[in-house]
C-alpha cells in the first residue's frame, strides 16, 4: 500500500478528531485483511511516520481527541440494556489478535454485535487506562476491591484480576449482573515470560481459538452482553521504521528513556528538535512514532508505552448474551 490514502486521511483530515476516526477506521480494515502481523506492522510505517514527521500535532492532542477505549466502555455502559454486562480487558491484545479473537468467535458461531478499533491512554501502559477508569492501578481491582469512583459502573459491579489460565477460571466467575475482569494472559507472556514476537503470535493463536477460553467467554455471556478489549497493544521494536543516527538525538532519548517508550516528568518536554521526539501527557515524556536508538543491551523485542499506532489501537468487541 503507497502512502496517499494515508496522506489524504491524516494531512487532508477536516478536524483532529476526525483524523483519528478516519485512521482508527482504516486501521481496523488491515487487522482483518492483513495475512500475518508483520504485513500489518508494514501498513503501519507510512501513517506513523506521517504522525510522527508531518503531523505529530494529532499526536500532541491524541489524548482529548482520539476515541479511547475508557470513554467508548463508559459510553456502552451508560446505554439502557435488558441484560447485564461484563468487560473482558485482555491486557496488550492488539490489533494483530483481532482476526484471532473473530475467527474463534465465528468458529463456534458466535456474530459480534460490534467490531471496531478504540485507543489507550497516553502513556499506553496498564496503570494508565486504569486511572482512566477510576482506579488507582490494575491491581486494586484485584479480588471484587474496585473503589467507590470506579467508572464505567456505577459501584454494581463484580471486579476481579486473574492470571490463570482461562480453562481454569471459569468456574471463578460469580452470579453477578455486572462484571469486569481484566486478564493478565497475553500481557504476562511479553513482561514476565518475555516470549518473542512469533512465540507471541502463536500462541495467541492457540489460546484465543481454543476451548478453554471460549468456555470462559461463555460464562462471562451468561445473562449479559460482553465487551472484549484491552488496555493498550504493543509494538515490535526490530520492525521500528526509524532509527535514530544523530549523536545528539541519540543521547538524548538514551539519557532519558534508556530503552523505553516513556518516562514520568515533573515539566514538559524542551522541544530541541524538529520535527519533535517527544510529547508530555499525564506526567509523562512520551515517545513519538516507531523510533528506536542504541542503547547498550539492546531495545526489548516488544514494548509499550510510546505513541506508535500498534501501541495505542485495540479491538473493541461486543458480543451478544448467551
Amino acid at each position: 500500500m503507497d502512502s496517499n490514502p494515508w496522506v489524504q486521511l491524516i494531512l487532508d483530515a477536516p478536524s483532529v478528531s476526525e483524523g483519528w476516526k478516519a485512521i482508527f477506521g482504516r486501521l481496523a480494515e488491515l487487522a482483518l485483511s492483513s495475512s500475518s502481523p508483520v504485513e500489518l506492522h508494514n501498513h503501519t510505517v507510512a501513517p506513523d511516520r506521517l504522525l510522527a514527521e508531518s503531523a505529530w500535532e494529532l499526536w500532541t492532542a491524541y489524548q482529548s481527541e482520539a476515541p479511547k477505549t475508557a470513554d467508548a466502555l463508559k459510553k456502552w455502559c451508560s446505554e439502557p440494556s435488558p441484560s447485564g454486562r461484563a468487560i473482558l480487558v485482555l491486557d496488550a491484545l492488539s490489533l494483530r489478535e483481532l482476526p484471532l479473537l473473530l475467527g474463534g468467535a465465528e468458529n463456534r458461531g458466535i456474530k459480534p454485535v460490534d467490531v471496531r478499533v478504540t485507543g489507550s491512554e497516553v502513556p499506553s501502559d496498564t496503570d494508565q487506562f486504569a486511572r482512566a477508569l477510576g482506579a488507582s492501578s490494575r491491581s486494586s481491582l484485584s479480588n471484587n476491591g474496585a473503589p467507590s469512583g470506579f467508572v464505567p459502573f456505577d459501584g454494581s459491579v463484580y471486579t476481579d484480576v486473574i492470571s490463570l489460565p482461562f480453562e481454569d477460571s471459569a468456574g471463578g466467575i460469580p452470579a453477578a449482573s455486572n462484571l469486569f475482569i481484566w486478564h493478565t494472559w497475553l500481557d504476562d507472556l511479553i513482561h514476565v515470560h518475555k516470549k518473542l514476537p512469533d512465540q507471541i503470535y502463536k500462541a495467541a493463536s492457540a489460546t484465543l481459538q481454543g476451548d478453554g477460553f471460549w468456555k470462559f467467554v461463555d460464562r462471562l455471556r451468561q445473562g449479559r452482553k460482553l465487551v472484549i478489549t484491552a488496555d493498550h497493544g504493543y509494538a515490535v521494536s526490530r520492525l521500528f521504521s526509524s532509527e535514530e543516527m544523530d549523536p545528539d538525538v541519540i543521547e538524548t532519548l538514551r539519557s532519558t528513556f534508556g530503552a523505553a517508550r516513556y518516562k514520568k516528568a515533573n515539566e514538559p518536554w524542551q522541544d530541541r528538535f524538529m520535527p519533535p521526539l517527544v510529547t508530555t501527557e499525564n506526567g509523562c515524556h512520551v515517545v513519538m512514532g516507531q523510533r528506536k536508538w542504541k542503547v547498550q543491551g539492546g531495545f526489548p523485542h516488544l514494548c509499550h508505552g510510546g505513541l506508535s499506532l500498534l501501541e495505542v489501537t485495540v479491538p473493541f468487541v461486543e458480543l451478544p448474551p448467551l
